[in-house]
């Protein structure tokens, strides 16, 4: 029990149960940023070990509290829209990568990553089309820079701007890259726009299939086919098993509690990842190009939410 009691180790289960006792996505990721400062080895480590996975352990159990009474209108609304957005983000940041002069597999990992879902996409397409490093630390800073000012400020447009929750959580998943900063925005907006976002992410995400053939094709790196990520297998088959047995209400409410708190812990992890991010890295035109690209998407998506 000695290693309670080293200052790291006790600094970071204090700053876990406080994140997941207040429930609070914008605490969670500050206190996720204030611990990668002060103890950036060991978050490292913890961000090595751990990843995201509380943030998928969180979306898998969301699932079982999803009834697809409400889940099918809203993929029947905006599964066409899901589409136009992979597909609008993808061309417009390949574009300007080309117009600003960036290397093709950067190009490549800043458009997965912000057509998709964020980081997750740039992990999975990095190894397929055998990406640099220092491309992948250029696309993991500029997305992270872009989602944890999300999950701060995006709330507090939803508010200003008088959205719904149900049009936040449709705004949210369209206009936020990561899958953790869509959940971490609609979970401090509100509980129902959690589940819209939540369903409408991972149907965005669904978007890897296409884009790891084509590349696989294209580079010919892994020729046994696309991974997809295994939380989005589990979090359907928990929408199933959800809707085809009877689960209690009382139970439902207790996999509410434990989804948030895993999702808290999945945020306080992201801040975490930021003890791996090589800042000086980061370039002038990747940046611009990726901030054009989603300076274009926010009103559409704000627009394509209320309307």
């Amino acid at each position: 029990m000695k290693w309670i009691f080293i200052p790291a180790n006790f600094l970071l289960i204090i700053f876990s149960l406080l994140a997941v006792t207040l429930l609070s996505p914008i605490l969670a990721i500050s206190l996720g940023l204030v611990y990668s400062f002060l103890y950036k080895n060991n978050a490292q480590e913890i961000s090595l070990n751990v990843s995201t996975i509380p943030l998928q352990i969180g979306i898998v159990l969301l699932g079982f509290t999803i009834s697809t009474v409400a889940l099918i209108p809203i993929i029947d609304t905006y599964a066409i829209w899901v589409l136009f957005f992979i597909i609008f983000s993808f061309v417009l940041s390949f574009i300007l990568g080309k117009a600003f002069g960036l290397d093709t597999k950067l190009n490549i990992l800043l458009a997965s990553g912000l057509s998709i879902c964020g980081a997750t996409a740039i992990a999975i397409v990095a190894p397929l089309i055998k990406a640099s490093s220092r491309f992948i630390f250029i696309s993991l800073a500029i997305l992270f820079s872009f989602n944890t000012l999300a999950i701060i400020f995006f709330p507090l447009f939803g508010d200003f701007l008088k959205m719904s929750n149900y049009e936040f959580g449709v705004f949210s998943a369209l206009a936020i890259h990561d899958t953790g900063s869509v959940v971490g925005s609609a979970l401090t907006f509100s509980n129902p726009s959690l589940e819209v976002a939540a369903s409408l992410k991972v149907l965005r995400t669904l978007g890897l299939i296409p884009l790891i053939l084509l590349l696989n094709y294209k580079f010919n790196a892994n020729k046994k086919g696309f991974i997809l990520p295994s939380f989005i297998i589990y979090f359907f088959v928990a929408l199933t098993i959800a809707n085809i047995f009877e689960v209690p209400y009382s139970l439902i409410e207790y996999l509410k509690i434990l989804s948030k708190s895993f999702i808290i812990l999945g945020i306080f992890c992201i801040g975490l990842q930021s003890s791996k991010i090589e800042y000086k890295e980061l370039s002038f035109k990747p940046l611009l190009a990726a901030l054009i690209v989603w300076l274009c998407v926010i009103p559409i998506a704000y627009l394509i939410s209320v309307f």
